[in-house]
């Protein structure tokens, strides 16, 4: 009796795997790939709408005018249709590179009609099936690649280059923009030959997959006063007042602790300053 009740449930699981897969198969993407910022949901293999809140990005982007001139142009160039490159934004962590990207969202999208798809490094394995289905929506689309790095040997490695450039396959309706904090997207550091020199073959190795963006953009610890303007701005967004001596010297000392002069610490430390000033103001 018991075996025969386990091979009923185990033939009604087998029917609803089958059920959900014909769904899945037969779900037409095109209908609900918006014109909006998305990102994809394995388990549920479908794209959802992303709420984000954009209202420090433009503080995030103080010192980087070169870089969104040189981002916008190559973004209004593929929406226009005309020749454009995948963008590769390397550098320091905390630098603006993921909030120069959600800016050009934030601005072009007030002018033309294209979707922004966010991918996670843990869904590279799911871009074949992601990429048709963009292909099915007609639609121009930024995929948008944050915090990718691989290792030389890595089976990611090979899919995500392949994807970019290396198959025959091409996608004039998408382009790529990813951020990493390594220059060549790749962690491992190329080890000299006995002789003190690279080979040519572990050099094309290191650099065939940034090789496939053909615009790369640079981003940098800030100085010291940059930095301090910056969490200057932050401090003007939260509408703290703070004298100017004071919001200096905690800035630096704020650097130092922290290791890093970012944009993103200029928050974290606008945002300590905003808290403090609260609790000091509620214990009046």
């Amino acid at each position: 009796m018991k075996n025969k009740s386990f091979s009923i449930v185990k033939n009604v699981k087998k029917q609803f795997s089958k059920y959900l897969g014909f769904i899945f198969n037969n779900i037409d993407f095109s209908k609900e790939f918006h014109s909006d910022l998305l990102e994809w949901v394995d388990e549920e293999n479908r794209f959802y709408k992303i709420k984000h809140d954009d209202k420090e990005i433009s503080n995030n982007l103080l010192f980087q005018e070169e870089n969104k001139k040189i981002i916008t142009n190559n973004s209004i160039n593929f929406l226009n249709g005309h020749a454009a490159n995948n963008v590769l934004l390397w550098g320091a962590r905390g630098t603006g590179k993921s909030s120069l990207v959600l800016s050009l969202y934030r601005e072009l999208s007030k002018k033309y009609n294209f979707a922004m798809l966010e991918i996670k490094f843990s869904q590279i394995k799911y871009f074949p099936k992601i990429i048709r289905h963009i292909e099915k929506s007609n639609r121009k689309t930024f995929v948008f690649c944050d915090d990718f790095s691989f290792d030389c040997n890595d089976d990611n490695y090979i899919l995500f280059k392949n994807t970019l450039e290396g198959s025959l396959r091409s996608h004039p309706d998408i382009i790529f923009y990813v951020t990493s904090n390594y220059r060549h997207l790749i962690k491992d550091n190329i080890e000299m030959d006995s002789n003190g020199t690279h080979s040519k073959d572990k050099i094309e190795n290191f650099t065939s997959l940034s090789d496939r963006f053909g615009i790369w953009l640079g981003f940098h610890n800030f100085s010291n006063q940059q930095f301090i303007k910056i969490v200057f701005s932050y401090c003007n967004l939260y509408n703290l007042k703070l004298d100017k001596e004071q919001i200096k010297k905690k800035a630096l000392e704020w650097s130092v602790q922290r290791g890093s002069n970012s944009g993103r610490e200029a928050v974290n430390l606008a945002r300590y300053l905003l808290a403090e000033n609260n609790n000091n103001y509620s214990n009046r």
